[in-house]
């Protein structure tokens, strides 16, 4: 953006705070960090809130974000949701959050573990730490009680299950999905994993309910680097179209890389060619639609 530029209105479709203070909120470690090819993430493990994401942001235009859960502990869910509340309280950016309800518990629990996090107002949905199993019974009761909320689901998924995961999400039209992360990819200079994410990218996109941020690709490019990260957006572009595609900075986790500034200069880059309309969409009023902001 040069000085003349304003810089655009953003909705951050995926940031997080939290504080490894708490006993509850267990992160990846060095070695889960290491297989997802993430390198070193020791920086990462302090406190992040929203005073340090307003830091990190406060120089563009950030009309809200989408704050997802983090903690990778069944028994924190509940806690981390009442935790960030408390640390987000009258906090004006935060227009809608993502909890969490391990599908391993008993359908009754469940239950009671969605009821209460979707006694907050700003809950929109839910992600899986982990990955459902898309051809279960429990999933698809999974995709039913999202439905009876009125409910999101934020796929945290990978490219092998993806045919299956569209399987599931053609079968439950009522629950809107948004794939994070392009599908988290892991070894993009392998080509034939490119080519084997290439089809798992098209199997979901076919299916209309499915939406995709473009975000967390510094988790393996391990840089804002425009020409590293270009094959990976402009796949999920042309795929699942600006109408159905988002941006998110995965802040602080992406924060690893570099900083706010270069990651938005390099988003900005790669979908510069689109009309104005259509960046607008991903840069905003899809987040705004699709999470109800």
């Amino acid at each position: 953006m040069t000085d003349q530029q304003a810089p655009p209105v953003v909705v951050d479709s995926h940031i997080h705070w939290w504080d490894p203070a708490n006993q509850w909120m267990l992160m990846a470690t060095q070695q889960q960090a290491d297989e997802l090819g993430m390198g070193e993430i020791g920086p990462m493990k302090r406190p992040y809130l929203p005073a340090d994401y307003r830091a990190d942001s406060d120089a563009f235009r950030i009309e809200k974000v989408v704050w997802v859960m983090a903690t990778m502990s069944e028994a924190g869910h509940l806690a981390e949701v009442r935790w960030v509340r408390r640390a987000a309280a009258g906090e004006k950016l935060l227009g809608a959050a993502i909890g969490s309800v391990d599908p391993r518990l008993p359908a009754r629990e469940r239950g009671a573990v969605l009821a209460e996090q979707a006694g907050w107002e700003l809950l929109r949905g839910v992600r899986v730490i982990g990955e459902l199993d898309y051809g279960s019974s429990v999933a698809d009761e999974y995709m039913r009680m999202l439905a009876g909320h009125g409910l999101v689901y934020d796929h945290m998924g990978h490219h092998q299950t993806m045919a299956a995961a569209a399987r599931l999400a053609e079968r439950h039209p009522d629950v809107p999905w948004i794939l994070e992360h392009c599908g988290w990819p892991q070894w993009p200079d392998d080509p034939e994993y490119v080519a084997a994410w290439r089809e798992g990218i098209r199997a979901l996109a076919s299916v209309p309910t499915v939406h995709c941020k473009l975000s967390g690709l510094a988790m393996a490019t391990h840089s804002f680097s425009a020409r590293a990260q270009r094959p990976f957006i402009e796949h999920c572009l042309e795929q699942f179209g600006p109408a159905r595609c988002m941006f998110g900075s995965n802040f602080p986790v992406d924060r690893l890389y570099g900083n706010f500034g270069d990651l938005l200069a390099m988003f900005l880059e790669l979908i510069a060619g689109l009309p104005e309309p259509e960046r607008d969409q991903v840069l905003r009023s899809n987040a705004e639609r699709v999470y109800r902001l």
